[in-house]
């Protein structure tokens, strides 16, 4: 309907000052990521996007081991569980990281190669299945890139940052497109609940990579 039809049908003419306008959206860069916690005991499936912010999940802060916390930014930029009501996302990849509570342990490595090799990516929009990969083909922003053995015989892993849109992730070569109202998921399956060799406890994140259409 034209702008002049619908103030005149509006008594209040509440049309002409909307904050949101659908027929004028804008495209920025703007991954979809979620962040869970791998129990040290092990699990069969971890479920991505289901907890939004303001909800609480066992998750790790600073050193200390996974404890109940309300997730913020940090964590995820999902408002709602499993859906996105007002946005429109392409997403052109997909990463992953893994968040080790104790930075520069020597089990670091073998914790992420057990879980990554055990294990398998999932990602299913309303009833169709969209993706099934094997983790291990899934790129790590955060990967493992120095690893020493000192004199008194300890051993240092050290991880990169990542960042940017460099970052590693795995391309996809037709873009996914996830409409406003659709709901998804994401899930890590292992085939058996590989348990980690440390007491420490590990987080993983799924980032969806891709562009965000709003309106403006």
């Amino acid at each position: 309907m034209p702008l002049a039809q619908a103030i005149s049908a509006d008594p209040l003419k509440a049309q002409g000052f909307r904050t949101q306008r659908a027929e004028l959206p804008e495209d920025l860069w703007q991954p979809l990521y979620d962040r869970v916690n791998y129990p040290a005991a092990g699990t069969t499936q971890l479920s991505f996007f289901s907890t939004p912010m303001g909800q609480s999940a066992n998750l790790i802060t600073g050193v200390s081991a996974a404890a109940p916390k309300v997730k913020d930014y940090r964590d995820t930029n999902m408002q709602n569980a499993n859906v996105v009501p007002t946005k429109l996302f392409k997403f052109v990849g997909i990463s992953i990281a893994f968040i080790n509570q104790v930075p520069g342990d020597a089990n670091n490595a073998a914790d992420r190669d057990r879980v990554r090799n055990n294990a398998y990516f999932k990602f299913r929009i309303v009833d169709k299945d969209i993706l099934y990969v094997p983790l291990v083909a899934i790129p790590e922003v955060n990967p493992i890139t120095v690893a020493s053995t000192t004199a008194t015989d300890t051993t240092i892993i050290g991880c990169a940052g990542g960042g940017g849109q460099n970052v590693p992730m795995y391309r996809l070569p037709i873009p996914i497109t996830l409409n406003p109202y659709e709901n998804f998921s994401v899930d890590i399956v292992l085939s058996a609940a590989v348990p980690l060799t440390s007491t420490n406890s590990m987080d993983i994140y799924t980032i969806l990579q891709g562009f965000m259409r709003r309106p403006t």
